[in-house]
C-alpha cells in the first residue's frame, strides 16, 4: 500500500499535478489522495468491504478515464 502511494506521489510531482490533501491510517491500510477535482482511494483487500465505495457510488454517472485525462 505504501509503495503504491509513494509511486502516485512521485508521478504527480513528475507531471506537476498538485496534491491538495492526503489522509491515511498508521498501517497504510487505506489512503485518500485529494487532487482537488479527483479523489484517489487506495485500500487493502480487508478495508475495501468496510468502505464499500462501489455501493455508495453505484448510481453515479460513469465516465471514461481516458476522456478525463485527454482534457488535461
Amino acid at each position: 500500500m505504501e509503495a503504491i502511494y509513494e509511486e502516485v506521489v512521485k508521478k504527480a510531482k513528475e507531471e506537476a499535478i498538485e496534491i491538495h490533501h492526503v489522509e491515511r491510517d498508521k498501517e497504510f491500510k487505506w489512503v485518500l489522495v485529494d487532487f482537488f477535482d479527483v479523489a484517489l482511494h487506495i485500500f487493502s483487500d480487508d478495508m475495501r468491504p468496510f468502505y464499500d465505495l462501489e455501493h455508495l457510488w453505484k448510481e453515479a454517472k460513469k465516465i471514461s478515464l481516458r476522456r478525463v485525462l485527454s482534457k488535461i
